[in-house]
C-alpha cells in the first residue's frame, strides 16, 4: 500500500494540535492569537485534506495517518537491519 504524506500548513497543523487536545475552535483562536473564522477556515483546510466531514472523523484520520508512519518506520527499520527480524 502506497501512503501519500500529508503536508500540513504550520496554522493548519497548529489547529490540528488543537483540536486533539479537545480545544474548541473559539479556544483554539485565543491561544493562536487568531480570528474564529481563520480557525474555521484552517479546520474546512483539514477536513479536505485528510478526505473528512466532521471533527470526530478528523480526529480518527489524523490517528490512524500517525499508525501508519509508525508501521512504515518499524518496516524500514525492519529491512535494513535495525530491528531484529524474529521479533516483528
Amino acid at each position: 500500500m502506497i501512503m501519500n504524506p500529508i503536508f500540513l500548513k504550520s496554522g493548519e497543523r497548529e489547529v490540528l494540535y488543537g483540536i486533539m487536545d479537545g480545544f474548541t475552535g473559539k479556544t483554539i483562536a485565543k491561544k493562536l492569537n487568531v480570528s474564529y473564522a481563520c480557525v474555521a477556515d484552517r479546520k474546512r483546510r483539514l477536513f479536505d485534506r485528510f478526505g473528512v466531514r466532521s471533527t470526530k472523523e478528523l480526529i480518527v484520520a489524523y490517528n490512524n495517518y500517525l499508525i501508519k508512519i509508525k508501521e512504515i518506520e518499524e518496516i524500514r527499520q525492519k529491512l535494513s537491519g535495525g530491528i531484529n527480524a524474529n521479533t516483528l
